[in-house]
């Protein structure tokens, strides 16, 4: 009895074919995409029904900023009314902190030399 793995004419090289699964898959080329006409505006989907852009996008980038700021980034294609609300309360807050800020050393530097001339 012959094993099936053995040549069976040994004077000719063993014939080995690659299994189907191994073969170059052959890919069509894509059909030409035709130009637009002279003077032809693209018609753009509708906005997203779900962008309000409500206040309340503005009042949490107001008071959390860095919210404000990733929610400005992930919806600034997607909802771009509620991305602009969320991402005008971000800077605003951080206008209104530096403000506060600067406000907060003048007065210290007032009064610190107010002190200083008694």
């Amino acid at each position: 009895m012959s094993s099936p793995y053995q040549n069976p004419n040994p004077q000719q090289p063993p014939q080995y074919q690659q299994p189907n699964q191994y073969q170059q898959p052959q890919y069509q080329q894509a059909p030409p995409v035709p130009q637009p006409a002279a003077g032809y505006q693209p018609q753009y989907p509708a906005t997203n029904p779900a962008d309000t852009g409500s206040f309340g996008w503005a009042v949490l980038g107001f008071f959390v900023p860095l919210v404000g700021l990733i929610l400005y980034l992930v919806w600034k294609t997607e909802k771009p009314l509620s991305a602009k609300k969320a991402g005008m309360g971000a800077l605003v807050s951080v206008i209104v902190a530096i403000v506060f800020y600067a406000l907060i050393f003048v007065i210290m530097l007032i009064a610190a030399s107010a002190a200083s001339s008694y």
